[in-house]
């Protein structure tokens, strides 16, 4: 089956995403970005993508975007964001990495089919 990682600090956040993509994907989960780049390196096999939130402990969103571009990983992994925090200045500094597209929380059920939809097919 297909593997999409979900990568937020907030279990609640982890939860909500993974019983909305659980039909139709196998979900892994990260509650950090050096999780992430550990799926990445040991168990890539399938990742069809990755929901990134931006705030997290040891290594946050910037840091694992830093990883990808730096070792060419966004045509492998495609990568959408998962936010709270929607100030310019944050958008025009995730929209610098080639990224998917960002998923600005509170988000409902279907804006996170239609966000992983997106990545699929930015994969293909």
């Amino acid at each position: 089956m297909n593997k999409i990682i979900v990568a937020d600090d907030s279990l609640i956040v982890r939860n909500l995403i993974g019983n909305s993509l659980k039909d139709d994907y196998e979900v892994l989960f990260a509650s950090n970005g050096r999780e992430v780049i550990k799926y990445i390196t040991e168990s890539n096999k399938d990742i069809m993508g990755i929901l990134l939130d931006l705030n997290m402990p040891l290594y946050d969103g910037f840091h694992v975007l830093n990883y990808f571009k730096n070792n060419n990983l966004f045509n492998r992994y495609p990568v959408a964001i998962i936010s709270g925090d929607d100030t310019k200045e944050t958008i025009d500094k995730a929209f610098s990495y080639d990224i998917v597209d960002m998923l600005n929380k509170p988000f409902t059920k279907d804006n996170i089919k239609s966000i992983v939809n997106k990545m699929i097919n930015y994969k293909n």
